[in-house]
């Protein structure tokens, strides 16, 4: 049962990290145009299964907020060229006029506790 979970959170991860569109992209906060609130999402290549519980609540959260969600940036640990230090992976950012309001780092039981708090920062 484990293992059949895990292969259906790898495959999940695989075919959200292929998405190279609007959706999911990768690199820095677009400094030219700077979005009132953007969600980062600092991901760890190597522990790829520690992140289901986060890609299960941005999957939810990107049904109540489409536009902010748009503008999401996923960053991996070998290519962390952003302007905050993160040091434990993975870690949610929800930056608002390049502050950062909502940080969730490492493990995460609960797509709620990743929840809660991202939706009340994107809704204020």
């Amino acid at each position: 049962m484990n293992r059949s979970i895990l292969i259906a959170f790898i495959i999940l991860v695989f075919i959200l990290s292929s998405c190279q569109n609007g959706a999911f992209s990768q690199g820095e906060i677009d400094k030219e145009f700077p979005q009132d609130k953007q969600l980062l999402f600092f991901s760890d290549d190597d522990n790829i299964d520690r992140e289901a519980v986060y890609y299960d609540a941005l999957l939810d959260i990107r049904k109540e907020f489409p536009e902010e969600f748009e503008n999401m940036r996923i960053i991996t640990d070998n290519n962390n060229k952003s302007q905050y230090e993160v040091d434990i992976y993975p870690s949610l950012l929800v930056v608002k006029h390049e502050e950062i309001v909502v940080q969730i780092e490492g493990d995460v039981f609960t797509k709620e506790e990743i929840m809660k708090p991202v939706i009340d920062a994107l809704s204020h």
